[in-house]
């Protein structure tokens, strides 16, 4: 029986590479769906991290647009603890494609991107 309902994945990245004292560095959070529904607001994920080093004035963006702590973040600039609000991160169902010569699948995961800015 096929299970429907969302699959995740995270892969996280650091630029720039090394990192130096006093940078500004950014967080990639890429946020994959192999599963075969969107992960909704219903859903409650959320993704959470420690910073370590600890980052000062963070900005946060998902999938392009601004985002506002409290709202949909926290983050403590003392512990470096990092936490997405529950219902805040969505990411599409992926898309499953057969090959019709050779009858094989392939999937092309839904992406959804999170990315912390901020001084080390």
């Amino acid at each position: 029986t096929p299970v429907s309902g969302p699959s995740l994945t995270v892969t996280k990245s650091i630029t720039p590479v090394p990192v130096t004292e006093n940078d500004l560095v950014t967080y990639t959070f890429a946020i994959a769906n192999y599963g075969n529904a969107e992960a909704t607001a219903d859903y409650d994920a959320t993704l959470t991290d420690t910073f370590d080093p600890v980052l000062t004035g963070v900005s946060v963006q998902y999938n392009g647009g601004a985002w506002v702590e409290g709202t949909n973040f926290n983050y403590d600039e003392t512990t470096g603890q990092f936490a997405t609000v529950a219902g805040q991160i969505t990411v599409p169902a992926a898309t499953y494609t057969q090959d019709p010569a050779t009858g094989i699948w392939s999937v092309t995961p839904g992406i959804s991107t999170l990315v912390v800015t901020g001084t080390i």
